[in-house]
């Protein structure tokens, strides 16, 4: 049996702002630091991981060095963990993004899953880019891991082991405040989640509308 934590880097000073970080990047809040903190707790009490796998972007290395405090686990950055490519609304808050590109924010709306910001990327083409990553972690000599990551890719991730539909897929949230815990049966991969060091909460969190017609920030 193995078991597989996804977690989201703590909230950022443009999360706060609803900002589009995606390549960019802005430092934790006190409160993004909190989250970390109660992650790295709550993993210690579980039993601590065998590794850390990072996006090497600073939001999550900042996490990652809180969490790992308490996780003490074998840490290596990884590339393809990185978040969705924005494009040309990287650095904008999702106000400027709806007025200077309207079509392409409309278009977003109808397909939350295919849209691609202009220049960037889909959430197709991050898992082009992330399943050979995922499929070699089954190769490798683990019980307990972490990937570290960014709230779209975290829902990549999750569409990927679990089987979830395009739609589906879009409606998983990941707040900053939450973790994912995927265990691997011979027959069957059980999802679990924890928020702000508390649960286990059986599921994934969805929303009961497509995330198309949220306003998030990445």
């Amino acid at each position: 049996m193995k078991e597989l934590f996804i977690i989201r880097h703590g909230e950022t000073e443009w999360n706060v702002q609803q900002r589009m970080q995606g390549r960019l990047d802005s430092p934790l809040t006190e409160q993004g630091r909190s989250q970390a903190d109660a992650h790295g707790t709550l993993l210690k009490s579980l039993g601590g991981l065998d590794r850390i796998w990072v996006s090497p972007a600073g939001r999550t290395t900042e996490t990652a060095y809180i969490i790992n405090s308490y996780a003490q686990a074998t840490m290596e950055f990884a590339e393809p963990l990185l978040e969705r490519d924005c494009g040309d609304w990287g650095g904008l808050t999702l106000n400027e993004i709806q007025d200077q590109y309207p079509e392409a924010w409309a278009a977003r709306l109808q397909d939350a899953y295919l849209h691609k910001p202009p220049n960037g990327e889909n959430l197709h083409d991050m898992l082009l880019r992330v399943h050979e990553f995922l499929d070699d972690l089954f190769g490798l000599d683990w019980a307990r891991i972490g990937l570290i990551t960014h709230g779209v890719m975290s829902k990549v991730i999750l569409k990927y082991y679990l089987g979830l539909s395009e739609v589906e897929c879009t409606r998983v949230r990941h707040p900053n405040d939450l973790l994912y815990r995927l265990t691997f049966h011979p027959e069957l991969i059980e999802s679990h989640h924890y928020i702000n060091g508390q649960g286990p909460v059986d599921g994934l969190l969805r929303s009961d509308v497509a995330l198309a017609n949220l306003p998030q920030s990445q």
